[in-house]
C-alpha cells in the first residue's frame, strides 16, 4: 500500500480523534476485529509522523489537508 505523507497524516488524525472520542463505532464498524484494525492501523502510522507530541503537529495536520483538499474547511 502506498500514501502519501499527507494521506498518512490525516489518517493517523482521523482515526486517533474518533478513537479518543471513543467514536470508532461512528464509522459503523460491524465487529470488534474490524475496530481492532483500525485501531493497530493508527498506531502503525504514529512512527512515520514525526510532529506527534510536539507543537508542530496541529500545522502538519492543517497542511496535510490542505494539500488533499484545498477549499478552505
Amino acid at each position: 500500500m502506498r500514501m502519501s505523507y499527507s494521506e498518512v497524516v490525516v489518517l493517523h488524525e482521523a482515526i486517533a480523534f474518533s478513537e479518543w472520542g471513543n467514536d470508532l463505532r461512528e464509522i459503523e464498524l460491524r465487529q470488534p476485529a474490524e475496530q481492532k484494525v483500525f485501531s493497530d492501523l493508527q498506531q502503525a502510522l504514529v512512527p512515520l509522523i514525526p510532529e506527534l507530541g510536539t507543537d508542530k503537529y496541529g500545522d502538519t495536520v492543517t497542511q496535510a489537508i490542505a494539500q488533499i483538499d484545498p477549499a478552505p474547511y
